[in-house]
């Protein structure tokens, strides 16, 4: 794993003090290894960017409150994921090398991995050996379209496994043996053999699929477009759907597999959606306004909270899932405009 020290801008700084953001700057340094944490250390990792394409992590206390701590990322981070012990966030990076691994608790960059550029979604085996990257281009033979699989210990990229012209999607089985991915350009879902990082097989949408997720006990996979949340079974079987008011911008599935969570763009004159789904029944459970937070979202560990950013606005908002109502929010340091968000807890 190639490892750089990254230092904040000094106009990184500057904006963040005369913005008023209550940030602490953390150091930065090669990897060293990772501590433990004490179990139960919850943390709100918000990837953001600024007007010159400064880009950043925000660690924060999901009750969106007290002091965040930020880290500086080599540019726009475009997906972020914590690993299953919660020590760890792999962000993926708008440009070249595309991943970069931040340690929470230190709150500090230890690697980068040249995984390709326009890097998307990220995520990990349920055993936080593997990390997958969807990107737009490798940046090595000049292909585009694929995703990386990144060995967690040593920073090598495994495989490079063609998904389309440009994987954005990303959504893994409990059991980690089956990778699904989405992809912007095409009507479709390509399953991955994780075994052996090679396609298994793929199968067609109505529409082009915007996010995606699988339920805890492995039987379905969730897939959201335009104006509609459609349940697939494993192998591409379409077992129902829900009508949405909207663009779907982020989807989370509660850990009791009971609802889905998903944040709607509706239009630029009217209020964002925040809609949880009952599963069983595919019907719309509740749907509040939720100002102009429309987009990605993540759910704690315990699925009690839905955190969805703002993009217009510069900030996270927070909401309870029992109610589907927003109720909490946080700005980005600097105005930044965020662009991912994970909720991480350390096993």
């Amino acid at each position: 794993m190639t490892s750089k020290n990254r230092q904040l801008s000094r106009r990184t700084l500057l904006t963040a003090a005369l913005s008023g953001a209550v940030v602490s700057v953390a150091g930065h340094g090669l990897f060293t290894g990772v501590a433990s944490a004490a179990p139960g250390r919850k943390t709100l990792v918000i990837g953001s960017v600024d007007r010159w394409g400064n880009g950043i992590v925000q660690l924060a206390d999901p009750s969106l409150t007290g002091e965040s701590t930020i880290v500086a990322v080599n540019s726009q981070p475009n997906g972020v994921v914590g690993s299953p012990d919660g020590l760890r966030a792999y962000v993926a990076t708008a440009f070249e090398p595309g991943l970069t691994v931040v340690d929470v608790d230190a709150a500090k960059v230890t690697g980068e991995i040249a995984v390709g550029g326009f890097a998307n979604e990220v995520l990990v085996s349920p055993d936080g050996k593997v990390v997958y990257v969807a990107t737009g281009s490798s940046g090595a033979d000049g292909s585009s379209g694929h995703v990386a699989v990144v060995d967690a210990a040593t920073g090598d990229v495994r495989a490079r496994i063609k998904a389309g012209p440009l994987p954005r999607s990303l959504a893994l089985t409990p059991d980690g043996t089956q990778l699904f991915v989405g992809d912007e350009r095409v009507k479709g879902v390509t399953i991955i053999d994780t075994a052996k990082n090679a396609v298994a097989g793929s199968f067609r949408t109505e529409k082009q699929v915007l996010e995606l997720a699988v339920d805890p006990k492995g039987k379905n996979l969730y897939a959201a477009s335009l104006r509609e949340l459609v349940t697939f079974d494993l192998r591409g079987g379409k077992v129902g759907s829900t009508e949405l008011e909207g663009l779907p911008c982020g989807l989370a599935v509660h850990p009791d597999g009971t609802l889905a969570v998903v944040s709607l763009y509706t239009g630029r004159n009217t209020d964002a959606q925040l809609v949880t789904v009952n599963i069983a029944s595919n019907k719309v459970r509740t749907k509040e306004p939720n100002g102009k937070a429309n987009g990605p979202l993540t759910m704690s560990k315990d699925g009690d909270r839905a955190f969805v950013l703002d993009e217009k606005n510069r900030k996270v908002t927070s909401a309870d899932t029992a109610t589907g109502k927003p109720d909490k929010s946080l700005s980005t340091p600097n105005s930044n405009t965020p662009t991912c968000v994970a909720f991480v807890e350390s096993a």
